[in-house]
């Protein structure tokens, strides 16, 4: 069943909201046009995730020493087709928000690991959650897009030792799951889910 009038309206609810929130000003900083540097190289491949629950390790290309990379674990019901890495939307609140997606391919037969992106839900530190992750300040917007995009050819270097594997990327995670589905890593599918223009 579609909702797209209904999707755009949660869409412009969402902006609304965000636009109306006091932020202290930001110094813009330009940045580099080089490409980003997230292609090469991944480091040793840790440990897969366990088939069901939290699992974290360390960052590929961390922004401060506790900085983990962690994903949560839906696991596949019936047969299993593979694993699916679940990028969820810019300033996700909360796990619970992604929920239904997380089910519906659990359903369809994927084992689904729900990345934390950067500056997210127990990455977000003392802040927001969500926040730092987009910034006026290229060099460190940059940063950011790239530890996300190492972190995801990572997971999808570690589910390829299972199965096949796909991306599906929500609205700002879309960006990051394009990239990675861009990288050297067999990826079987990408999906990209952004809000309409």
């Amino acid at each position: 069943m579609r909702f797209p009038p209904l999707h755009a309206a949660l869409d412009a609810l969402a902006m609304w909201s965000e636009d109306r929130r006091p932020r202290a000003a930001q110094p813009w900083r330009p940045g580099s046009t080089a490409p980003l540097s997230c292609f090469g190289p991944l480091p040793a491949l840790p440990e897969a995730p366990p088939a069901r629950g939290r699992w974290s390790c360390p960052s590929p290309r961390p922004r401060a020493s506790d900085d983990r990379l962690s994903v949560r674990v839906t696991p596949a019901r019936g047969r299993r087709r593979g694993t699916l890495v679940l990028v969820p939307p810019w300033k996700i609140a909360r796990p619970g928000l992604v929920a239904g997606w997380a089910r519906l391919f659990a359903r369809l037969g994927w084992e689904v690991w729900l990345a934390s992106p950067p500056h997210h839900l127990e990455r977000a530190g003392a802040g927001r959650s969500g926040e730092g992750f987009v910034s006026l300040d290229l060099p460190a917007l940059r940063a950011t897009v790239e530890q996300q995009v190492l972190e995801l050819r990572l997971l999808a270097a570690l589910a390829a030792r299972r199965g096949p594997v796909g991306l599906v990327g929500l609205s700002l995670g879309a960006l990051g799951a394009a990239l990675a589905a861009t990288g050297p890593e067999a990826v079987e599918l990408a999906a990209l889910v952004a809000p309409p223009s």
